[in-house]
């Protein structure tokens, strides 16, 4: 089918446009990551996650997965180059240039949602920042539609605002077990998905996350992301709380030196007659 005869039927009725862009986005929401040289079989059961650090060392580490998710990105992005051909009438194109794209990227968000499921820890935020990713995408969506004042463009802006707070869920199922066994990356994601979350203003169960993300960042050393999780726990929690007292004292105290000659202790005094 052409590209410009496509376009044609899709303007008749503002509702199928609708229409079409939800179930776009709900393809584009299930696609997922997979891995090439040990893909997850389709019919593999989602076993619960292992306790703890063993969980880490069942399948492929954080770099394959990195990787693998970077091949995702890229075939979002040919698909979306695909999708905006076939909506151009000077593009000439088919459906192929989006479909195939858009079903690797789902081969591959599914393997890493399989390994996650699994409990691979690694998996886990990545298939968590894919969810959240998506959520932002949906919210984006219902800012477009929302801005209109045709009933059918309102009516579908709020399913959009249902498939974003699908994800937002997901995600957070994926990341609980890795940032559980404080996997610092997880906390610090899980900590900006609950502050993201609309129904929770206060995002106050985000600072647990947040302090989760600082203590094991400054532990290993790295300060800069400590800061960063540190300025979460701003946001999302009372100065004066206890897990913000301590990192503020981790992170920002210093003892003053000494500009005087120090002080020796004092010899034992010698108590024998």
């Amino acid at each position: 089918m052409r590209a410009q005869s496509m376009l044609h039927r899709l303007s008749q009725d503002a509702a199928q446009v609708l229409g079409v862009m939800c179930v776009v986005a709900a393809s584009a929401m299930a696609a997922s990551d997979h891995a090439p040289r040990k893909p997850v079989p389709a019919s593999q059961p989602a076993a619960k996650a292992p306790a703890s650090k063993a969980a880490d060392t069942q399948g492929p580490g954080a770099a394959e997965f990195a990787h693998w998710h970077r091949r995702y990105l890229e075939e979002r992005g040919k698909a979306a180059k695909g999708e905006a051909c076939i909506r151009s009438s000077t593009c000439v194109s088919d459906e192929s240039d989006y479909l195939k794209h858009i079903e690797e990227a789902h081969k591959l968000r599914k393997a890493i949602e399989g390994w996650a499921q699994a409990g691979n820890h690694h998996a886990a935020y990545y298939a968590g920042l894919m969810a959240f990713d998506q959520a932002k995408s949906f919210d984006e969506e219902f800012r477009i539609y929302n801005s209109h004042k045709d009933e059918r463009y309102l009516a579908a802006s709020h399913r959009f605002l249902e498939f974003s707070d699908r994800e937002l869920r997901r995600a957070r199922e994926f990341l609980y077990p890795a940032a559980r066994a404080h996997q610092p990356d997880s906390c610090m994601l899980m900590g900006e998905v609950i502050e993201y979350y609309r129904f929770d203003p206060k995002s106050s169960s985000a600072l647990v996350f947040f302090y989760c993300a600082a203590r094991e960042y400054y532990l290993a050393g790295n300060r800069e992301l400590a800061m960063k999780a540190y300025s979460g726990m701003l946001r999302t929690g009372h100065p004066q709380d206890p897990m913000v007292v301590e990192m503020h004292a981790r992170l920002l105290t210093k003892q003053p030196e000494n500009p005087w000659r120090p002080i020796k202790p004092l010899s034992p005094v010698n108590t024998e007659k």
